[in-house]
């Protein structure tokens, strides 16, 4: 039986120019051919696209469908599982380019014609004929490891085939749900795995596994699995993330549970409530998957004094675990924090410092931790906890969204000879609403630190995860004072609408109906979007007609996640009119303008006018 064939589409914008004095005098040609013609199923093979006499490539496009006579195109089956990206190569005033693919299914097809947009002019190529045939011989073998388990233990199909270099469907298991849960599976040339957790004891026929290679189907020997009645090991530990917390701070307590994919029920924490009330908990997976549960549970320090921490009962896979005990000091005031001026640095950043009044200055703080080693000993970790500023005079402040930027030995910051890892930008908007110079800061940065030493690279998994997920030493970073030139509108070519904003301003005004009676709701919206918070828009002013009962107009904000030019907002006011008598009336233009700081000049936006017209016909039609 002869199988359709599918092509990806493949479509790309690709500039090449070449030099124009040996192509200037060649007739632009394009032709294709493929490497090679006649392949396996799952083979690879190369559609080469050959042009000649352009000066510039701008598409290279194959056809989504490889055309097979007498077969509806609903029927058929996706051509290849990989495409690698066409690189152009360049020979005797030619371009060349490479698509590769792999071969799905069995079968005669014809492939193209390719489209070549180049210098303006549309080339194609002829047809491509491609024959695909089932592989001579494949052979699977497979084998369960390990072949004989507990309950709730995972245990893999390992699956090697011979003949085909990779696998383009299944394999295939039989439906073995009543004693084993599917997990996961991964997939390599040569070879596929299919991972499982055992559910039910005893010898289980799991029968052959099959491959299916383009239209022949391949099976290994029958498979065998045994699962004792024994029960699963299971292991369950606990951690605090700290030695010394103190009264008023925050300590957690981190339970781990491995060997099982969960627990059987809540884990009973000790009496703690002498010293300590919980705030917080959850459980998730760990890092190690599907055999690895994680909870943390939040504590405030209540009592000084050195307190025991009991052990943690936790039932899992049929079994009671005690953890061990633990021990905590809980002090009056936190520690002073272990980390010099040096070791941990505040950067301040203003995007302008001259700036209209209302013009927003964005000021970025990043924080710089000191560490010799990547995550080593002898790094500082910082947790971010707030930024505050004082009131400022003639300001108005919003906070921006922070911007993560990429964690890797290559974003290092060197700083009066000495060299840093980079945290999270942290930004604030200013808005100055009077001319003058002013001086914005200082911001505190709070959070906590703690410094990673030798002694870390000796703990167990669960005081690892402990340390890393809890709190330190409170910490409050103070930053640098930034200097802005504020300077005052112009007055020169004003509108009467200004209302002191800086940035463009879209008004979107719409009713939802213009024929009324005497009693109904008009409701009209009328939205502002553009640059900038949208608490600082303006209020938009409106001469409602008399004849309406007009009511408070019902405002939504939304600001976008800004980029670092500050956030884009969008304000909403809805309001309601409620017809009073019968006549015609005008809402009329609703109109906002703004000064453009770029250009240095002021704009206007407008909308409507909208005309309402009550009647008793109205309320007629309406019934």
């Amino acid at each position: 039986m002869v199988r359709g064939l599918l092509a990806r589409v493949f479509a790309f914008t690709l500039i090449a120019m070449l030099g124009t004095s040996a192509l200037s005098a060649q007739e632009p040609s394009v032709r294709a051919y493929l490497e090679s013609a006649e392949v396996e199923v799952g083979d690879r093979f190369r559609v080469i696209v050959e042009v000649t006499g352009v000066r510039e490539i701008d598409d290279v496009f194959i056809p989504p469908l490889f055309a097979v006579s007498g077969l509806p195109r609903d029927g058929l089956l996706p051509f290849s599982t990989e495409i690698t990206t066409p690189e152009p190569g360049q020979t005797g005033g030619s371009v060349i380019f490479t698509f590769s693919f792999v071969a799905r299914a069995a079968g005669r097809g014809e492939i193209g014609p390719i489209l070549v947009t180049a210098d303006g002019r549309d080339l194609e190529t002829e047809l491509l004929t491609l024959l695909v045939k089932d592989p001579e011989t494949v052979t699977v073998e497979a084998w369960i490891e390990p072949a004989e388990v507990r309950v709730m233990e995972r245990f893999e199909v390992h699956v090697h085939f011979q003949g085909v270099e990779r696998l383009l469907e299944g394999p295939v298991l039989r439906d073995i749900s009543d004693f084993a849960r599917r997990s996961g599976s991964g997939r390599g040339l040569g070879e596929a795995r299919l991972n499982y957790v055992a559910l039910k004891p005893g010898t289980h026929e799991i029968g052959p596994v099959s491959v299916k290679v383009g239209s022949g189907s391949y099976e290994s020997e029958p498979l065998t699995l045994v699962v004792s009645d024994e029960p699963p090991v299971v292991e369950a530990h606990a951690a605090l993330n700290t030695e010394q917390a103190w009264v008023g701070g925050d300590f957690v307590l981190v339970v781990e549970v491995e060997g099982v994919p969960g627990v059987d029920e809540e884990p009973v924490l000790p009496e703690m409530s002498g010293f300590a009330r919980l705030i917080d908990s959850g459980w998730g997976r760990g890092f190690g998957g599907e055999y690895y549960r994680s909870g943390e549970y939040r504590f405030r320090a209540l009592t000084a004094g050195e307190h025991e921490i009991g052990p943690v009962r936790i039932r899992a896979g049929g079994q009671a675990i005690l953890t061990e005990p633990l021990h905590l000091a809980i002090g009056e005031a936190p520690l002073e924090p272990p980390v010099s001026a040096e070791d941990l640095r505040v950067t301040t950043e203003a995007d302008k410092h001259r700036v209209y009044v209302g013009e927003p200055v964005v000021i970025s703080y990043r924080t710089l931790s000191r560490s010799p080693r990547w995550f080593g000993e002898g790094s500082w970790w910082w947790e971010y906890d707030s930024l505050a500023l004082p009131p400022q005079e003639g300001l108005e402040v919003h906070r921006l969204g922070p911007v993560y930027g990429r964690f890797g030995l290559d974003d290092r910051v060197s700083l009066d000879g000495r060299e840093y890892s980079p945290g999270a930008e942290h930004r604030l908007a200013v808005y100055p609403r009077e001319p003058g110079r002013k001086k914005i800061g200082p911001a505190a940065l709070k959070g906590q630190v703690r410094r990673r030493d030798a002694a870390d690279f000796g703990l167990t998994p669960v005081e690892r995860s402990a340390r890393f997920g809890g709190n330190w030493t409170p910490l409050t970073l103070t930053t640098d004072d930034v200097s802005i030139e504020v300077v005052p509108l112009p007055e020169v070519g004003r509108p009467e609408s200004f209302r002191g904003h800086v940035g463009s301003l879209e008004l979107v005004c719409w009713v939802d109906r213009t024929n009324a009676a005497p009693g109904d709701t008009v409701t009209l919206q009328v939205e502002l979007s553009g640059p900038g918070h949208s608490s600082v828009m303006p209020d938009p002013e409106i001469a409602f007609p008399a004849g309406f009962d007009v009511s408070e107009p019902e405002t939504v904000r939304f600001d976008a996640r800004d980029d670092r030019t500050g956030p884009r907002g969008t304000r909403a006011d809805t309001y309601l009119l409620v017809a009073g008598r019968e006549g015609s009336f005008r809402i009329p233009a609703i109109e906002v303008s703004w000064f453009d700081p770029e250009s240095e000049s002021y704009g206007i936006s407008r909308a409507g006018p909208f005309d309402l017209t009550v009647t008793p016909a109205a309320e007629e039609q309406g019934k």
